[in-house]
């Protein structure tokens, strides 16, 4: 392979590398999403349990973004009677846990590239050191 033709293969894998680092940071930011609505739930779930909405015990506010009941469209009052809570939460652990596994399987991927793109830059070392012999 010619030193032109590693240089574009370079390229291409540099690019390759930064795309597989973009996706990975979005997917770190839904995992902090789903974090932070998993946290809304458990507040929602502490509220109803001690029949309060004073956030003031808690320390934040009370805003629950999301997490309905499908029949009613509303957040329900007793999320330990109906079952609310355990629900909802699984969906978000559901949810994160498919996030970790492309999360994996990116990294996995950028490992792969990163490997070719060192035997690249090799290949550009040597095409260059060999095109300096000549010249000297």
């Amino acid at each position: 392979m010619g030193l032109a033709a590693s240089a574009g293969r370079e390229s291409m894998l540099t690019a390759r590398k930064s795309d597989i680092e973009f996706k990975v940071q979005v997917i770190n930011q839904r995992r902090t999403c789903l974090a932070q609505q998993a946290s809304q739930l458990a507040r929602a779930f502490a509220n109803a349990m001690y029949q309060t909405d004073n956030t003031s015990l808690l320390g934040t506010s009370n805003m629950v973004l999301g997490f309905t009941d499908p029949a009613t469209g509303a957040v329900p009052q007793s999320p330990v009677a109906s079952g609310w809570y355990e629900a909802q939460m699984q969906q978000v652990q559901s949810l994160d846990k498919e996030l970790e596994l492309r999360e994996k399987d990116l990294q996995t991927q950028n490992k792969i590239v990163e490997t070719e793109l060192e035997a690249v830059r090799k290949v550009i070392d040597k095409s260059i050191e060999k095109g300096f012999k000549t010249l000297g």
